[in-house]
């Protein structure tokens, strides 16, 4: 009998992150590509990515032949439409017995309590909130790009890091480390150069500018220091309207992705701004990444228990491309 492997794929719009679970909660291999965010690009592509990744993570496993069970968490795929088409699209190359499509956020809580109810906050090049109960129901708060929303995301606050330090050349804002660390991260000896520095700038390089803020904020910048309050409150108020959502809402929340590097300069304010709510949640530690949460869905779909445990991948190192 074929061994049961599981492929889980997180695509979010800055990277796309595959792995090869097998049957008894062993995580294999691991592949990092491009991003494969359907919010971004078409479908067809996004799942393109995905396939890629997957075969790669497949090889570094020595897998051959048809997987299991295949789950995908990709930005953008709580459109049903496009959740239609990326579905079609995996199955087409019939690299699985059994294809799963949800979000990212789905597949980022699916891993960080190991299919538990609960809510999941996620701050990375984007944001969005997303939750679970008891009886299966689902909610989600945010999530509707940097042009709509995408408060507390890295491009928030790596843009209003941009803006404070062009409002403090100008004049027109208080003084702010923040201006010398935008300088120096792009090579300017001015921040006069700064617009052409930034022209064309894609969402994720935005979004590389946001650690700026807690490095200054850590140093006692004012500045930095009010823009991750304003981040952290945002971020606050997807979770609470996720949990009257789901009144009565599951106690758990985890909290993933780039923006909570931050530490407690994120995670802070977000409680005590949550507490005022009188929001009443427990954050608790992530057991497993997105992708692995990706791979616990598709296993689910495929009618399989996947009792997880956690180590590094055994057949070798993940690459990135």
């Amino acid at each position: 009998m074929a061994e049961t492997l599981i492929a889980g794929v997180d695509g979010g719009a800055s990277r796309t992150r595959a792995v090869i679970v097998a049957s008894d909660g062993a995580v294999l291999a691991a592949a990092t590509v491009q991003s494969a965010s359907a919010y971004h690009r078409e479908p067809e592509e996004a799942a393109a990515v995905v396939l890629a990744a997957v075969r790669e993570a497949a090889a570094r496993a020595g897998a051959g032949g048809r997987l299991t069970a295949l789950g995908a968490g990709l930005a953008g795929a709580d459109d049903p439409a496009v959740r239609e088409r990326l579905a079609r699209a995996l199955a087409a190359e019939d690299l699985a017995l059994v294809v799963h499509v949800d979000h990212d956020a789905a597949a980022a809580l699916a891993g960080g309590l190991a299919l538990e109810p609960g809510i999941v906050i996620v701050a990375g090049t984007g944001s969005i909130a997303f939750g679970v109960d008891a009886a299966g129901r689902r909610a989600r708060a945010g999530g509707w790009g940097p042009l709509l929303d995408d408060e507390g995301s890295g491009y928030a606050i790596g843009r209003a890091v941009l803006r404070a330090a062009v409002r403090a050349h100008d004049g027109r804002g208080p003084a702010t480390a923040l201006a010398a660390a935008v300088a120096a991260r792009f090579g300017l000896a001015s921040l006069a150069g700064l617009k052409a520095a930034v022209r064309g700038a894609a969402i994720d390089e935005v979004a590389a500018v946001a650690p700026l803020a807690a490095d200054a904020a850590r140093a006692g910048d004012a500045t930095a220091r009010r823009i991750l309050d304003r981040a952290a409150m945002g971020l606050a108020a997807m979770i609470a309207a996720v949990a009257r959502a789901l009144a009565p809402a599951p106690e758990a929340l985890v909290a993933t992705g780039g923006v909570f590097a931050a530490g407690d300069l994120i995670v802070g304010p977000m409680t005590a701004e949550l507490e005022r709510l009188g929001v009443r949640v427990v954050l608790r530690p992530a057991r497993f990444p997105p992708a692995v949460g990706a791979a616990l869905l598709a296993a689910r779909a495929a009618g399989l228990a996947v009792p997880m445990r956690g180590g590094p991948p055994r057949a070798g190192e993940e690459t990135a491309r």
